[in-house]
């Protein structure tokens, strides 16, 4: 290649390479001559005989394909069955399709729409109306991506302030109520390990893909309500007496009142999930929990699945009245009914990662052991 003035050869490649990219598929090679000869110039063109030849070079270029120019009566697969295609594998979502073709007929052209195109052009064609249009098309695609991008960012952030505000404040609940700084981190852990196998091993509830999210962090909330609990109380490194823990008993309903009271309460799905768990993170599959004495799956999933993984926790964790048991002792004991009557099919979630369980909270585990 030889040297512009005032160019490297370096910067000329680059500025090739930046260049975006259009596919032309089209059995003549005159037209895709034609098209090459009005497009090459400001755009990187690729070149396709036929459909399977244009669903091999868009895979191949995934991601790097700005447009396809599309001619509808191929050879081996045409048009329509392409459009088709790029509808199966969503493609046609992010790659406009601007379809060439010599029939002109309203049936045609609107069946290219109904099958994603984002334009038609007829042969013979005019050279600018082709430019402007492939140019158009690629701007306004370019346009929403941004846009796209734009708010999907804000989204993104949006989650990390939410995030970043909840463990602040369930990080103030544990602090106070004398837990180790893990407890929190874990119960969220435990709570989206169990309720990943749920999905996959049964169909019983219906959890929306936002709920599959909120419940993990609405988890770290669930003893909101010990905020309101006298210290003493909290950390009373003995058995409580029986007042004492009637008293403890009332976190749950004080939580829930919290979270409640708050003025967009009604509007925001995590505060809603938030409360789910934390007045009923306490009842029990066979009806004898609190505050409300719940039975079976007349207890929220959100609720079942935070309850089993805060048994685990406290069995794990050491408390200022108890030691840390094992992992597979407190594995051992939730299973036996020891701790409470769970949902069998929760029973079964535990069983299923208990592995996994240990491996991703050991480390945490194992550095407290060392410090003893």
């Amino acid at each position: 290649m030889a040297e512009v003035p005032g160019h490297s050869l370096a910067a000329l490649e680059k500025l090739l390479q930046n260049k975006s990219q259009i596919l032309l598929v089209d059995d003549s090679a005159m037209n895709r001559m034609l098209l090459k000869e009005i497009l090459g110039g400001d755009y990187s063109i690729l070149e396709a005989e036929n459909g399977q030849e244009c669903l091999e070079k868009m895979q191949a270029e995934a991601g790097n394909i700005a447009l396809v120019l599309l001619d509808i009566n191929m050879p081996v697969m045409d048009g329509f069955e392409v459009l088709k295609a790029m509808n199966a594998n969503h493609t046609i979502e992010d790659i406009p399709v601007i379809m060439i073709s010599s029939d002109d007929s309203n049936a045609v052209i609107r069946k290219s729409y109904e099958l994603g195109a984002s334009d038609y052009v007829n042969r013979p064609f005019d050279a600018r109306i082709v430019y402007r249009r492939v140019t158009n098309t690629i701007k306004l695609y370019a346009k929403q991506r941004r846009l796209v991008k734009m708010v999907s960012d804000q989204i993104r952030a949006r989650e990390n302030n939410t995030d970043t505000l909840v463990g602040v404040l369930s990080h103030i609940v544990e602090f106070r109520n004398g837990e180790s700084g893990a407890h929190v981190r874990h119960i969220r852990i435990i709570t989206e390990m169990l309720l990943h196998r749920l999905l996959e091993i049964s169909n019983n509830y219906s959890i929306s893909a936002e709920q599959q999210d909120l419940i993990p962090l609405a988890s770290t909330l669930h003893d909101i309500g010990k905020i309101g609990i006298d210290e003493k109380i909290l950390n009373k490194p003995g058995r409580l007496t029986p007042e004492e823990f009637e008293v403890i008993k009332t976190h749950s309903m004080l939580g829930a009142e919290m979270l409640q009271k708050l003025e967009n309460f009604g509007e925001e799905p995590l505060l809603q999930t938030a409360y789910e768990i934390a007045r009923w993170h306490h009842e029990r599959w066979d009806g004898r929990g609190y505050p409300d004495g719940l039975k079976g799956d007349d207890i929220p999933i959100s609720a079942q699945l935070v309850a089993l993984a805060d048994a685990y926790d406290a069995l794990t964790s050491e408390r200022c009245y108890k030691k840390a048991f094992s992992h597979e002792k407190a594995v051992q004991m939730i299973q036996n009914g020891e701790c409470g009557v769970f949902n069998p099919l929760l029973l079964q979630c535990l069983t299923d990662t208990q592995d996994e369980l240990n491996e991703k909270l050991h480390p945490q585990m194992q550095e407290k052991q060392e410090k003893e």
